[in-house]
């Protein structure tokens, strides 16, 4: 069976916690190497995962051996890396938001077409099986037809050395809860909106901290979405149609040994579904690794 060697750019939580341990259990990929500007961080997350710590990102990206990269570092680095990856003939999969704003977006797209290497933005919670339970419920006449899509993502203030309370670094409830919640519009409705009204509450510090955007869809459909990161945690979407309503109790970040609830509501009744775990991080790499393969080139 073919593998996808990868690189790792950035050892912080998102690795340590969640992307590094997905590769050691999906069998599609293999991790080849760390890079993080903490080098005894980088040599220590190495040695765990019998790989190779490199002392700089060139020396990572100039080993022949490395088919690809996923980078995580804050979104403000995301460009200057996504460019000399692809430079390399590394495929990539990013760590969301892809950048810093459209210009960058487009940017990082039309590069890494023109250079033939597969680029990722790394949503992982799309891949989670629950999702296409709540699409075949609806499918099937559940809640009648969709007018409302609902999604919230929030959760306590990170201390304030953490890069996403730093504006300059990529940091605001915007690019990191609030890119879940658009997403998922969007990929439930399957095309973009034509036209949206946003409101932003920021800090003293000028940082945005909390959000709500309503979108409009057409053909009577539209969505309300809310995200911060100074709310208690709520992590679910629900859709309200003109039968019932189907809720995710929790949609965007659930661990992979969770056992996910789906609730329906109809006129009163309602229903509870325990569906099975998923670890949508291996779900992820498994969707890269096959596009890869596939000669695909873009997927985001």
């Amino acid at each position: 069976m073919s593998l996808v060697r990868f690189g790792i750019i950035g050892c912080g939580y998102q690795t340590q916690k969640n992307m590094a341990p997905a590769m050691a259990k999906c069998e599609e990929v293999k991790i080849a190497g760390m890079f993080d500007t903490d080098v005894n961080k980088a040599q220590l997350i190495a040695q765990q995962y019998k790989s190779q710590a490199y002392s700089s990102v060139q020396e990572l990206l100039l080993d022949d051996t490395i088919d690809a990269v996923y980078i995580a570092t804050p979104v403000a680095s995301h460009k200057e890396l996504c460019l000399l990856s692809a430079d390399s003939g590394k495929h990539i999969l990013c760590e969301k938001p892809l950048a810093m704003d459209v210009l960058e977006h487009n940017e990082i797209r039309e590069y890494c077409a023109s250079k033939n290497v597969y680029l990722m933005e790394g949503l992982m919670y799309q891949y989670h099986t629950q999702h296409q339970f709540v699409r075949d419920m609806i499918a099937k006449g559940e809640i009648g037809e969709p007018r409302v899509f609902f999604a919230w993502f929030g959760f306590p203030p990170f201390p304030k050395t953490d890069f996403r309370m730093r504006k300059e670094l990529g940091g605001g409830a915007l690019l990191d809860a609030g890119a879940y919640v658009i997403h998922a519009a969007k990929w439930f409705y399957g095309r973009e909106p034509l036209s949206e009204n946003m409101i932003l509450n920021y800090n003293e510090a000028g940082l945005d901290m909390h959000g709500s955007i309503l979108m409009d869809f057409g053909n009577n459909q539209t969505a309300q979405l809310s995200f911060g990161m100074d709310n208690s945690y709520k992590n679910s979407y629900s859709i309200w149609g003109t039968r019932g309503e189907i809720t995710l109790v929790r949609a965007f970040s659930i661990p992979e040994h969770h056992i996910p609830v789906c609730r329906i509501v109809n006129q009163g009744l309602v229903r509870e579904y325990q569906l099975q775990p998923c670890n949508h991080f291996v779900e992820e790499l498994k969707d890269f690794t096959r596009a890869v393969f596939s000669n695909e080139r873009i997927n985001i």
